[in-house]
């Protein structure tokens, strides 16, 4: 039985013999023609989640299905309003220490809901995953499972196999440290008690060149991301998305009151170097003979940086894993934790989680 496996299309799925005893993560890039109703004619247990694009082996790819399989005391919960903190204490997550969590990547209540899972997971869990959605940025329903297709919506697996993480981005500094005198969730409202668009703006242009309007806001700023400091140095990247009618910068993630940011700057060089030896990062302490599968969640606006040379990653990547199966997604929102600290949710980031 293969651990992971990749179809084209719904119909390639549908005429293949998944075994009805096991249990299935199913990613589904954005551009399948996806029908949970046919999935269900399988009789198979599932969750899942739609994503801009799959990753199998080195390849990404923005129309197909990459299918895990989960082991048999593997545990599936679809949690279907991530603002429900009640149904999250109901569940026994105590039985396992290693985790994928998957979250709607456009929803308000991401922070929300990382930190109340925390609260209700073993000490010591180990956790890789990412937000799902589609590249549009339009928020709708994209969580799956046997029952329905959600939106506000959450997975949470817990495996009893060893898991091991990677976190590496390469984004480099560019001006800062900033002070975030003003803030609402995802909204940056004012830098240094001053209207934050107006002072990340400064910055940009000086350095690129090139006058940010609403309408280049996207396409400009890919490259200019903002990093979250952390007390133990550790910078957690947030990627601005759009202006709202105020001008107050829209992000992936929320960002808190009175923390301090740095402006970044990409470099393509940088970038590739962080991911060369990630695997080999995760897999300290391990085998590679004992490897299962490796999880990739890699950010979709990291991919579009890099354009044509992403695939350079995903080879570094492909190269280090002793030709063990790949599989993951691009990703809105990168989620990681490597058992000593709180859920982090990362922007423009290579996630990995090497199964053992």
């Amino acid at each position: 039985m293969k651990k992971v496996q990749y179809f084209e299309n719904m119909i390639h799925l549908l005429n293949s013999k998944l075994e009805f005893s096991n249990k299935y993560l199913i990613l589904v890039a954005e551009n399948t023609i996806f029908d949970l109703e046919q999935l269900n004619s399988l009789n198979i247990e599932f969750v899942g989640a739609i994503v801009p694009e799959i990753i199998f082996d080195n390849k990404h790819l923005k129309e197909g299905l990459v299918i895990y399989t989960l082991n048999l005391n593997s545990q599936m919960n679809l949690i279907e309003d991530m603002n429900n903190i009640d149904y999250l204490k109901k569940e026994n997550f105590h039985k396992h220490s290693s985790f994928i969590i998957i979250v709607d990547g456009l929803s308000s209540y991401i922070t929300k809901f990382l930190e109340s899972t925390f609260q209700v997971l073993p000490l010591n869990s180990k956790i890789v995953g990412g937000g799902a959605g589609k590249s549009t940025l339009k928020q709708e329903p994209i969580i799956f499972s046997n029952s329905g297709i959600y939106q506000d919506s959450a997975l949470v697996i817990s495996m009893n196999l060893k898991l091991n993480i990677a976190v590496e981005n390469g984004w480099q500094y560019l001006e800062g440290p900033f002070l975030v005198s003003s803030c609402d969730k995802n909204c940056l409202k004012s830098l240094n008690f001053s209207k934050a668009f107006k002072a990340y703006k400064e910055v940009i242009e000086k350095d690129c060149k090139i006058k940010i309007t609403k309408d280049n806001f996207l396409d400009v700023c890919k490259s200019y991301p903002l990093g979250i400091i952390k007390f133990d140095e550790e910078i957690i990247v947030r990627d601005p998305i759009f202006l709202d009618e105020d001008e107050n910068i829209i992000l992936i993630g929320d960002i808190e009151q009175n923390s301090t940011i740095n402006i970044l700057k990409g470099n393509k060089e940088y970038l590739l170097n962080a991911s060369k030896n990630i695997v080999n990062k995760a897999c300290k302490n391990i085998q590679k003979d004992d490897i299962q599968a490796i999880a990739i969640f890699d950010c979709i606006s990291r991919s579009t940086y890099l354009g044509k040379d992403f695939v350079e990653e995903l080879n570094h990547i492909k190269k280090q894993s002793n030709d063990k199966l790949i599989f993951g997604a691009l990703s809105l929102g990168e989620i990681a934790n490597n058992g000593n600290e709180y859920i982090n949710l990362y922007n423009k980031t290579c996630v990995v989680g090497v199964l053992c």
